[in-house]
């Protein structure tokens, strides 16, 4: 149960981070150029690639050091890195101006 509150947590300030960044990105970019705002939404999405690219390293290092940590806890780190992605790709999806 405390697990699960813990992914929860994760979830969310990952999300509040990342929607704050993006959103404001869209935001200052109104009044721009099309290619500067064309910039400005590849800046916003950076962070989804940046915990995508994480959560795959985290998941080459889980199969070196699998045979050594148990099975609950190699779930339990695994759920917590898949946390993290989801909240900030959901973040950057939300806090994007998509007009």
């Amino acid at each position: 149960m405390y697990f699960l509150a813990a992914c929860l947590i994760v979830v969310v300030l990952s999300f509040q981070v990342s929607f704050r960044r993006s959103w404001n990105l869209s935001r200052n970019s109104r009044m721009a150029a099309p290619a500067q705002r064309l910039a400005a939404r590849r800046r916003a999405l950076w962070p989804a690639l940046c915990a995508m690219i994480c959560t795959l390293l985290v998941l080459i290092g889980f199969d070196h050091v699998q045979d050594k940590l148990g099975l609950s806890a190699t779930t339990n780190l695994m759920m917590l890195g898949a946390s993290f992605s989801s909240g900030w790709f959901l973040g950057v999806i939300a806090g994007i101006d998509w007009d």
